[in-house]
């Protein structure tokens, strides 16, 4: 079969059931299915959701295979990459559900000029759903949900970082490079997918943000000129504490800062991370 022009990447574990939904979702597109492909890693082995994919008989090309343990998100979205033949990545996590023009508008965008290609997220949760539609895009705006790459670009500057453990900061640092390389990011709100789930700034899993503040920092100890970006330059470590400790957490957030618990475990996380410089310039 002709290699697809675009690659769906997808690292999937314990979500079987948003992993079906996702299936329905792509074989809904109204791109045609023989220019796409869908790249599935069954992170931390297979759950069941294997057989479940390939009993659908899902009319475009399905590239299944299983990690004996659970791999960082860069670590296996770069093993989804090596299986790929397509000319562009789609990075898809397994809890979006594309709409069924997405794919026609990232390749759409892609033909008119390769670049980095950000489309719209609904995060949805309690029966409501909460948009975040891309405007004036930059590097920081690359994400795991709804973002298409050029794949000779991606290889180029090496794929996702695999030297960052668990949670977060993988995005980024790989827009960050890909923007040096000189690859440009531009807004594609009319390509859309629906999150199942809340944002994750505001989902209140702590864990999560600990560990992404603890990336945030090893992002930065590689890339110093991101740590304002980041929230970690001393002032705005300084006015953060300030801010928590003095109880105006609430006017923080209605400031876009997430949720305060999430950004005070954020701040936790890169303080604690062993050999971070944020202590040190304080």
């Amino acid at each position: 079969m002709p290699c697809p022009y675009i690659s769906v990447l997808t690292v999937a574990g314990g979500r079987p059931r948003e992993l079906r939904r996702q299936a329905e979702a792509l074989a809904a597109q109204t791109l045609d299915p023989e220019r796409f492909e869908w790249v599935v890693c069954l992170n931390g082995g297979d759950d069941g959701s294997g057989a479940t994919l390939e009993a659908l008989r899902l009319p475009f090309s399905l590239k299944l295979f299983e990690t004996p343990e659970r791999l960082p998100a860069g670590v296996a979205r770069n093993a989804c990459a090596q299986r790929t033949c397509g000319s562009i990545l789609l990075f898809s996590d397994d809890d979006c559900l594309p709409a069924p023009e997405a794919l026609a508008r990232h390749v759409a965008e892609q033909e008119s000029g390769l670049c980095v290609a950000i489309g719209s997220v609904a995060f949805e949760a309690g029966g409501e759903r909460r948009w975040w539609r891309p405007g004036r895009v930059g590097f920081w705006n690359l994400n795991g949900a709804n973002s298409s790459v050029p794949a000779v670009a991606f290889r180029q500057v090496g794929g996702f970082d695999e030297t960052l453990p668990g949670y977060g900061g993988e995005d980024l640092e790989l827009g960050y490079r890909l923007a040096r390389a000189g690859v440009p990011f531009r807004a594609l709100p009319e390509a859309s997918v629906v999150h199942l789930g809340p944002d994750p700034r505001e989902g209140g899993d702590l864990a999560k943000a600990r560990a992404a503040g603890a990336n945030a920092a090893r992002v930065v100890e590689r890339h110093p000129p991101l740590r304002w970006r980041l929230g970690l330059h001393p002032l705005q470590v300084v006015a953060k504490r300030l801010i928590f400790g003095v109880g105006m957490g609430g006017w923080f957030q209605r400031l876009g800062g997430g949720s305060v618990a999430y950004e005070r475990a954020y701040l936790e996380g890169a303080c604690e991370r062993e050999g971070s410089t944020v202590e040190e310039s304080l």
